[in-house]
């Protein structure tokens, strides 16, 4: 059966071309192939153009529409995983398109309040994981030094505080919680590499929901490159982003370890936030005989068919690097670094080498056994292709299909024990965001969520339990919907006029510092019942002032006002 499906991601070619996006477009691609109507929404930097502003284009026969995105967009030191304008547009492309599936990958800088949004209207929703975005907000879990991060509940150790978008320094907390929160209502979630899968199971992803599946290639692209012979040098190949976590560095170390450099070439192709310090360290070194910088290059074909043997020294947990797919479908060895999902693909002395992590002595070891043994390259190259030949885009597809129909349309969300804590303020005090690393995450069996009352849809704000103004300088309009939907409330003392409500109509209760949030908090988790008396006082005191209200004949415009005003 034919289906309507629409595929987001924060990136798309041509303009930005990542393993996560490469994947995208050639599943799109398959899928339309297949004769499933498909469309694109992704976010893009390439156009100038107002923030947060969308056009619609065709690319390679498929129809895209391109939200602009700005680089604070997607910086992690932003608020780079909630926009309201752009879920905006995408709810009027779901309005208008109706898909039966939305496939998501990477959206880290559109908005993870996208999952929330398809999942109202009933559509059933798929992700493929590419790396950590969903727990880690650097992706890559590598901490300040060179360490990879194994407790993804201690981002704060790297980043206590996000600066966000109204300036309000928010505690990274909140990103965690609010991912978690859209991530529970993800129908399935596919995972290139089964190390991956095990780490969001780890963070929390029902084991139920995961699917581990290779990445397609188009292997018949790969394996009819014609190689460029060079009899007397031995070539080796790093193609990627030039960023510290992909270990270039590793690479360059390396080359001190080796004697016999003459009989090799680094070729190094690519671009990145570090490409002007590794050309500077080639030349200081002299190295710029040995060391080749490509630059960013149209025909990725160019690059395999002058590569003997291609390198990857990642230093973070890679997930399926599609460079190395790719490498292997070519009939290229590999050495690459033993970390992440990458021994699921290269199997060390059959279809190339496995190196410590960031040790460039031993990574200089493995490349010397292919420099002392050139029949290595010719005999795991032949190997590298065996294991890639069947992982064809179409095979990758076909398994693919039976998750769409497996998940339901009417599937529900995982029913698990949330406690859920929505903020009010446009600044967040000190003390207030010290307070948040202290709330345990879990009370028992509920979880605990914290996240930004404005970063909620409506329907959302209605399975909030407690509503926490954070910002003494909140005005009473703040509370006005919280108190419609019978919350209860906890408020500072600082806000006088807050406070006098609270007093006044006893529904909720009011803090003085640290401790007393903590104490109210703890109550109110523990006192269902409470929360319950406290948030239908809340809703008393809206309509009776309503009701006072509708008896004044001023403007309408003058209402909210005389509402406001109330005390």
């Amino acid at each position: 059966m034919k289906k309507k499906i629409l595929i987001c991601c924060n990136a798309y070619p041509p303009h930005f071309i990542g393993g996560a996006e490469l994947i995208a477009h050639a599943q799109a691609k398959q899928l339309q192939h297949l004769g499933h109507d498909i469309l694109i929404f992704t976010g893009d930097q390439s156009e100038k153009g107002q923030r947060h502003s969308l056009r619609k284009e065709e690319y390679e026969g498929l129809p895209v529409y391109r939200i602009r995105l700005t680089r604070e967009d997607y910086d992690d030191k932003f608020e780079n995983f909630t926009h309201k304008d752009v879920e905006a547009h995408f709810k009027n492309i779901l309005d208008r398109f109706s898909p039966d599936i939305v496939h998501f990958h990477n959206i880290i800088g559109l908005s993870t309040g996208l999952i929330h949004i398809a999942k109202q209207q009933g559509i059933r929703t798929v992700v493929t994981l590419h790396d950590h975005w969903g727990f880690c907000y650097k992706n890559t879990l590598i901490k300040n030094g060179n360490e990879i991060c194994q407790n993804f509940t201690r981002c704060s150790a790297c980043m206590a505080i996000i600066p966000g978008e109204k300036n309000r320094n928010l505690p990274i907390r909140m990103r965690q919680d609010f991912i978690a929160l859209q991530l529970e209502e993800v129908d399935a979630f596919i995972s290139p590499s089964q190390y991956l899968e095990n780490a969001y199971i780890c963070a929390g992803i029902p084991h139920k929901k995961m699917h581990v599946i290779w990445n397609g290639i188009d292997v018949q692209k790969f394996s009819h490159i014609k190689k460029i012979p060079d009899d007397d040098i031995i070539r080796f190949t790093f193609i990627g982003y030039f960023g510290r976590h992909k270990g270039i560095q590793v690479l360059l170390n390396a080359l001190r370890y080796l004697n016999n450099t003459d009989k090799i070439i680094i070729n190094l192709i690519g671009d990145g936030d570090l490409l002007a310090q590794y050309k500077k360290e080639v030349n200081d070194k002299k190295l710029h005989k040995v060391v080749k910088f490509w630059g960013r290059i149209e025909k990725i074909e160019d690059a395999y068919a002058h590569t003997d043997v291609f390198i990857l020294p990642s230093i973070w947990p890679e997930n399926q690097p599609v460079s190395i797919t790719e490498a292997m479908s070519a009939g290229i060895p590999v050495i690459a670094s033993d970390i992440g999902g990458i021994p699921e693909l290269v199997e060390d002395r059959k279809t190339g080498f496995l190196f410590e992590t960031g040790n460039s002595e031993d990574l200089a070891k493995k490349m010397g056994e292919f420099i002392l043994n050139p029949e290595k390259i010719r005999d795991f190259g032949e190997n590298a292709f065996e294991k890639m030949k069947n992982n064809t885009l179409q095979n990758h597809v076909n398994k693919i299909i039976p998750i769409y129909n497996e998940v339901s349309r009417s599937q529900a969300k995982d029913e698990c024990g949330r406690f859920l804590i929505a903020c009010i303020g446009n600044s967040l005090p000190t003390e207030t965001a010290r307070v948040l690393g202290m709330i345990p995450n879990n009370y028992g069996e509920n979880k605990v969520r914290i996240v930004m009352h404005d970063w909620l849809q409506m329907d959302q704000k209605k399975n909030v339990q407690l509503v926490w103004v954070v910002d003494p300088t909140a005005q009473i309009s703040s509370i006005i919907d919280p108190i419609k939907n019978k919350r209860c409330l906890l408020v500072p003392e600082k806000s006088a006029d807050l406070k006098n409500i609270i007093e006044d109509n006893n529904c909720g209760l009011y803090y003085h510092n640290i401790t007393e949030i903590l104490a109210c908090i703890d109550y109110l988790i523990h006192h269902d019942r409470i929360r319950e008396i406290l948030g239908n006082n809340g809703f008393r005191y809206y309509t009776n002032n309503l009701h006072k209200c509708l008896g004044f004949s001023e403007k309408k415009n003058r209402f909210w006002e005389h509402l406001f005003s109330i005390k």
